[in-house]
């Protein structure tokens, strides 16, 4: 018999395992077979990453129960070694998700893991079906839905907003200044556009920070709500934007107070965007480019890619990811070659995300439903 059918044949599974560490030349074998999976275009795209701190699993664990719905159970029988699969394109949503547990269950105690990740699907389907305008909304629908009200909803999302941009100015900025020679040496009209770029994304975290927490700012911001005309339709719009303002900045100072939580969610956050930057490093090594720039130059350049979208309006057509992703890349490699790299990157990191949306959408619309009670006849 074929060996390959007669190893297919005879396969078990294991619902059972020993506390015993595998030795590193086992794990080392299962990693490389694991390499050898099947990608789509032979990209190879997956991170395998092992995990044997028992902490770490045990969170892991947890986690994999809460989104199966069965908290105590042990998806992973036992084992003292996991392997996490990454798929790049999916993990950035994915752990949007986990950034929405983690700030959503400050308030909402049952807010559960699989809840988080369908409202980090709701705001991705929102965000591009509403160009742009529709993640927030969606979101806060979702977590009225879950017994959260509108106000503390759109609160809990704006610092969600607020965590993401931190995240991106951060990460760039230790980037650069990490390899502030390189870039000086390689790039120097792309880092004229940084002045604009850190002027927008500040601007933007400095002004919902202070909306949220500083008195003066809120007590500024209700004078021009009074400023509003006095008819009967937008006095009814000021004080529901007034009740909203005031609910945002109590529920900034509720969360804030938690350090480590907030920490935990920085750190998704960043995670987030690592797997996002290494995308093109990908991207160029299934166009044959791999020699152009290595791994440790596509990460800053992706960082300042994304940083310098914020600052850029669309051109030609082209969205600002698009314009950011040429204007930096551009320097390194052939205009043929940039726009091939380009066009896998967004159809990684936007088309099929949007696609999985799509579906996690559906499923998160029949969970909704599937958690209601039964109307009575």
């Amino acid at each position: 018999m074929n060996e390959v059918l007669k190893v297919l044949k005879e396969r078990r599974s294991c619902r059972s395992y020993r506390p015993e560490q595998i030795t590193d030349e086992e794990l080392n074998a299962v990693l490389e077979a694991g390499t050898y999976a099947p990608t789509a275009r032979g990209q190879q795209s997956p991170i395998i990453v092992a995990v044997q701190n028992p902490a770490v699993v045990e969170q892991l664990r947890k986690m994999n129960a809460a989104v199966l719905g069965t908290p105590e159970a042990d998806p992973f029988y036992g084992a003292p070694t996991v392997l996490v699969v990454l798929a790049l394109g999916i993990t950035y949503p994915l752990l949007e998700g986990v950034a929405s547990w983690l700030i959503v269950r400050s308030r909402l105690p049952g807010f559960t893991l699989r809840h988080g990740i369908d409202n980090a699907w709701m705001g991705t389907f929102g965000n591009v079906i509403c160009l742009g305008a529709g993640a927030v909304p969606m979101q806060t629908y979702y977590l009225h839905r879950c017994g959260l009200g509108l106000g503390p909803g759109v609160g809990l999302m704006t610092l969600q907003y607020v965590f993401h941009k931190a995240a991106v100015l951060v990460y760039a900025t230790v980037l650069l200044l990490w390899n502030r020679q390189w870039f000086t040496a390689h790039a120097t009209g792309v880092l004229s556009y940084l002045p604009a770029a850190y002027t927008v994304v500040a601007g933007v975290i400095l002004g919902l920070v202070l909306l949220c927490t500083a008195p003066l700012v809120q007590s500024l911001a209700r004078r021009a709500l009074g400023l509003l005309p006095k008819t009967e339709k937008w006095q009814a719009r000021r004080e529901s934007w007034q009740t909203q303002l005031d609910t945002l900045s109590e529920e900034s100072r509720h969360l804030l107070t938690e350090k480590t939580r907030c920490l935990k969610i920085f750190a998704v956050h960043l995670c987030k965007l690592f797997l996002m930057y290494t995308i093109p490093s990908f991207c160029l090594r299934f166009m044959g480019l791999s020699s152009a720039l290595s791994f440790g130059q596509v990460q800053p350049l992706t960082a300042l890619m994304l940083f310098l979208s914020n600052a850029l309006p669309n051109v030609a057509g082209m969205g600002s990811i698009e314009t950011a992703f040429l204007l930096v890349f551009g320097s390194f490699l052939e205009r043929g070659e940039v726009m091939s790299v380009m066009m896998l990157y967004r159809i990684a990191s936007y088309y099929v995300v949007f696609a999985a949306s799509a579906v996690g959408f559906f499923f998160a619309q029949r969970h909704l439903t599937d958690l209601e009670p039964p109307k009575e006849d």
